[in-house]
């Protein structure tokens, strides 16, 4: 059985309600104390085998550059730079496409289908580890990494599931700092890089300085610091270095990993990708972290989980990609506690898990019966968490809990 979502179904023979689980629900509504998984396994991707090749070396194109590259068009997959893609793939063009990827600069372009029509943004995945089957067998695996932003100017189709693009390579806007024209170079002994409240407040202190001389006041500057920004963004997800999770410090890296981890939907996704500059994402990323969210079915609004709730079960944060036995691809994020789920009543499987150690189980909505997840359940008893969901980012979407009077401008600062 491979691990993946079920045909929607009213009949309760197919799921069970976890009714002697209450007081288990109870248990995992707290934080995980420990941990004694390795975060690093499910970047690995063993689910697709030990035998893939590894291809040496990075392809980057220049920024600016116009070429043609291969597409493939996914439904609500949204690649971002520094992002891995695993992949199943069994269509035989698909496969030529790759393989004749793998023979020039292993790069071809990911591009999300939406409602209507293809993105015209997307971001360009180089091939590093693939396998292509056994003699006989029509079956690809393979990984790739999110590289580059890029814009499409012409769609090519060739034939029925081949398309190309002409693109225009987009370069990533750098700025900077935003008193350089203004700083007073007998403070500059005193500059330094902050890595906690303290040194944040020493920098505060040379900068108002600095701010004296120029037409606005600091705090306007401080909205367009790159720096500063990324240390506001780290210190509300400290949680997540607590519980093993490694956050990028560069800003443009940090700004690409919180657009990949923060559930928000597919509209505010590409709007994250359009951004040529990390500071514009930065700023609207922190708005959302700021912000006191729950996690709803995408399809009939019943309350799952909270955003308090996420906690990293990989190196590479709260949600990552990862595609099952048929080929599937599923942007999943991890959280300890949720609500309004049936399961169903298949045995738990370990069968293409994407955690190692882990035994899934299809997890569907209580309410519409729609599929949301699994939930995954440890196999050694000296496994710690003993159990956790993955639930799959589109079935779920954000509700904002405001508060009255609520602002985030001035926690923004």
């Amino acid at each position: 059985m491979d691990l993946g979502d079920t045909e929607s179904s009213s009949d309760s023979d197919d799921f069970r309600t976890l009714e002697n689980d209450e007081n288990d629900e109870h248990e995992e509504a707290t934080v995980p104390s420990e941990s004694t998984f390795d975060l690093t396994l499910p970047t690995t991707h063993s689910y697709l085998g030990h035998n893939l090749k590894e291809l040496r070396g990075r392809t980057l194109l220049d920024d600016g550059i116009y070429r043609n590259l291969p597409l493939l068009v996914k439904h609500s997959i949204i690649l971002f730079p520094g992002q891995t893609l695993p992949m199943k793939v069994d269509g035989l063009q698909t496969i030529n496409m790759l393989q004749n990827c793998i023979q020039k600069d292993r790069i071809f372009g990911v591009v999300c289908l939406g409602d209507e029509k293809m993105v015209r943004i997307g971001t360009t995945a180089e091939i590093y580890e693939y396998y292509d089957g056994d003699l006989g067998v029509s079956s690809f695996r393979l990984k790739a990494k999110g590289r580059q932003r890029f814009k499409i100017l012409r769609v090519i189709m060739q034939g029925y599931d081949m398309i190309s693009a002409n693109v225009k390579v987009l370069p990533e806007v750098t700025l900077d700092p935003p008193f350089l024209d203004y700083r007073l170079a007998s403070l500059d002994h005193l500059r330094i890089q902050p890595t906690n409240e303290q040194e944040m407040k020493q920098q505060e202190f040379v900068e108002k300085i600095d701010s004296i001389i120029t037409p606005w006041p600091a705090w306007i500057y401080k909205q367009y610091d790159p720096l500063r920004l990324s240390w506001k963004i780290r210190q509300h997800l400290q949680f997540l270095e607590q519980r093993g999770g490694n956050i990028p410090k560069d800003p443009i890296e940090l700004s690409f990993w919180v657009a990949q981890n923060v559930l928000v939907d597919d509209n505010e996704r590409i709007d994250l990708l359009n951004y040529d500059c990390a500071i514009e994402r930065l700023q609207r990323e922190i708005k959302y972290l700021i912000e006191d969210r729950s996690f709803v079915c995408s399809h009939c609004d019943a309350f799952i989980a909270h955003q308090s709730n996420m906690f990293p079960m990989s190196k590479e944060g709260l949600q990552s990609t990862y595609c099952n036995g048929v080929g599937d691809i599923y942007e999943t994020i991890t959280v300890y506690h949720a609500e309004g789920l049936k399961l169903s009543t298949h045995p738990p499987s370990t069968e293409y898990s994407w955690f190692p150690g882990y035994a899934w189980t299809i997890a569907n909505c209580k309410n519409c019966y729609s599929h949301m997840g699994w939930k995954f359940t440890a196999v050694d008893s000296n496994l710690k968490p003993k159990s956790f969901w993955g639930l799959t980012r589109k079935s779920l979407k954000n509700r904002t809990n405001k508060k009255p009077n609520d602002t985030t401008e001035g926690q923004l600062l």
